[in-house]
Formats: C-alpha cells, structure tokens, sequence
C-alpha cells in the first residue's frame, strides 16, 4: 500500500507544480492578465499536440463513435469555460488560496455522478463531508482580524465554485465514456475535441484570435513551451494515479492525491516566495499560514468522509 501512495503523492505534486505554472502565465507571461491567449494554446496548441502524442500511444489507429465524440466535445467546451474563470480566479488570488477552493471538485462529483453513473449513490458520510469541504472552502475567505469576510476572495469562491461544477461534470462524463471505450483512446479524442474548441475560436472569435496573434508575436514560444509542459506534467501525473489505481482501492488514490495537492501547492508558493520572488510571492505571513493549513485539513477530513464514506 505504501508504494501506491507514494505514486499518488508524486502525482499531486505534479498537479501542484501545474498549478504554480498557470499562475506564473496569467500573472507574468501575459500581459493585463489576457486569458484568451492562454485558452487558445491550451486548446489550439497543446490540445492538438497531446492529441498527436496519444495517436502514436494508440498504435496510429483511431476508433470513433459520434455520441462518445459529441459528449467528449460538450466536455472541452464545458472545460474551456472552467479555464477561463480559473485563470481569472488566479490572477486575483494566491495560487494556494485557488488550489484549496479547487477541492470543491469532489464536492460536485459527490453530488452529480449519481445523475449521469448507474449505480452511485450519496450517503449521510459523503454529504457530511461534502459540508465540511465547502465549510473549508468557505473558511479560507475569513479574515479574523477583521472578523468578516473577505468580499474579493468571496467573489473568487464563486467562480472556482463555477470552475469546480464544471469540472466535476468534464470527469463524470470522460469516465462514462471511458465505460464504453479504451482508455488511450478517449484519451485522444478528449484532446482532439478541445482541440477543436480552439480552431472554432480561432475562426469564429476575432477577439481571441487577436490575442492568440499577439502572443505568438511577442512571447509565443514561451507560453507556447510552458502549456505543453503543463500538459505533460497533467497526462504524466494522471498514468501515476492510473497505476496506483491498479495496485490500490480508486478511493485510496484518489484520497491521497486529492490531500496531498493543496499542501504540495502551499509548500512549492512559500518555496517560490523566499527563493524566486520575481516569478512569484504568496502572502506568507504567520496568520495566514495558520488559516490555510487549518483550511487544508478540515478539507482533507472532509475528503475522507467522501470517499470512504
């Protein structure tokens, strides 16, 4: 069991340097903070790159099923949104402060998966812990010494609530197509389709075509280089969670993964700070250390409680 554990803690530290590295493109590769830049070579760029990567996995041979590839497609246009209020949420906050709202995911996949997955169920355990993971979420816009809430990190929990909702559906319905289908290849068409988002951006969004233009212009190799190793990182860190899977219960991993990120992502921003200031500074005063770890741990109780509830 330990070994298992330890692949999931290697993934979620890869998640959290995922993290740190968006942060560094909305706040520093970009100017004025420009999203449609980054959602087009997430989309246009990495997604037809990691596309052409999983067709060489998948021997150069593709199946396809319309309502597989509909469903794939509604989930990168669904996930694009996500991008964009997640990066909107990172040019505002802490990169630590959006990795502990980002645990709400569980929260929604608690709720929705028995509406779109046969036989999945909620039970009083999950829906406590569902609680207490919002009740996290929720805690970290608290500010004691002013004893009310912070409204700017109010309106940030909004749109990574929107941003968790989102991706909580982008999972339920990729594993109810992998139900039906290999894994490698919904994999490819998962990139191809937001792949596709991108081009109909391109041709049909002159805003975002702009932007996409004037990045490649001026700092395009770059965030270009950055977002497929973002890319990589996410597909590298997902085959660890998916051989840890097969060595432990799904909920084990997925519980070890799920806790250890936003530790990894407060550890790698206070590293960062004190080391690379330049790339980026978390606030990391002692009160607010204190609140993000106590944040982080009523959060994992509350991840316990879904799933192994």
């Amino acid at each position: 069991m330990i070994f298992p554990a330890i692949l999931a803690m290697i993934a979620a530290t890869m998640y959290a340097l995922t993290n740190h590295i968006d942060k560094y493109l909305i706040s520093k590769a970009v100017k004025n903070a420009d999203y449609r830049s980054l959602l087009m070579a997430s989309t246009l760029i990495a997604g037809g790159l990691m596309a052409l990567i999983y067709f060489f996995i998948c021997g150069c041979t593709i199946s396809f099923d319309w309502r597989g590839f509909i469903i794939l497609f509604i989930n990168a246009a669904v996930v694009s949104v996500a991008y964009i209020l997640y990066f909107k949420s990172l040019s505002r906050e802490d990169t630590t402060i959006v990795a502990i709202m980002f645990q709400l995911i569980p929260v929604f996949m608690l709720v929705l998966s028995p509406l779109f997955l046969p036989d999945q169920g909620i039970s009083p355990i999950q829906l406590a812990g569902g609680l207490i993971a919002t009740m996290a979420a929720v805690l970290i816009t608290y500010e004691p010494s002013k004893k009310r809430f912070n409204k700017g990190r109010l309106v940030t929990l909004a749109m990574m609530a929107l941003v968790s909702i989102a991706y909580a559906i982008y999972f339920i319905l990729e594993r109810y197509v992998v139900l039906d289908h290999d894994f490698n290849q919904t994999m490819f068409w998962t990139s191809a389709t937001q792949c596709l988002v991108g081009v109909l951006l391109y041709f049909f969004a002159a805003s975002y075509r702009k932007s996409f233009h004037k990045m490649l212009r001026t700092n395009g190799a770059k965030i270009v280089g950055l977002n497929l190793g973002n890319e990589l990182l996410s597909s590298f860190g997902n085959v660890l969670s998916t051989w840890a899977g097969t060595m432990a219960s799904v909920a084990l991993v997925s519980f070890v993964s799920q806790s250890v990120q936003p530790f990894a992502v407060m550890g790698l921003g206070i590293l960062i700070t004190a080391c690379f200031p330049k790339i980026e500074r978390e606030c990391v005063t002692k009160s607010e250390i204190i609140k993000r770890i106590l944040a982080i741990v009523i959060c994992v109780i509350g991840l316990a409680c879904i799933e192994f509830g």
